[in-house]
């Protein structure tokens, strides 16, 4: 019974870092509202995936809200969030596709 985690390395500090300092430069792509997370919102990330690794998506919850949130949106999607400024998260995928 593979969970996902145990199947793809985990990034390290530095992969973070790097991946952090690339999606300063790239503007929201999925835009998270009122309604929070649903798979809706999941299939739209998952759409932006098919283009990109690397995927920035705002919310409009608060903080402590958002982090659930973001915790839900990559369990969904099948990927990484990598860090959040503010109510904007990163997430990043490989491979594209799924």
């Amino acid at each position: 019974m593979p969970d996902g985690d145990a199947e793809r390395p985990s990034l390290t500090g530095a992969e973070r870092g790097k991946l952090r300092s690339l999606a300063q430069t790239i503007e929201p792509k999925v835009f998270v509202g009122k309604a929070g997370v649903n798979v809706g919102i999941a299939k739209l990330l998952k759409d932006a995936f098919r283009n990109v690794d690397l995927v920035k998506v705002r919310f409009s919850a608060d903080r402590d809200e958002m982090a659930a949130q973001a915790t839900e949106l990559a369990r969904l999607t099948d990927s990484e969030m990598i860090g959040s400024i503010g109510r904007t998260a990163c997430f990043f995928r490989t491979g594209g596709g799924g």
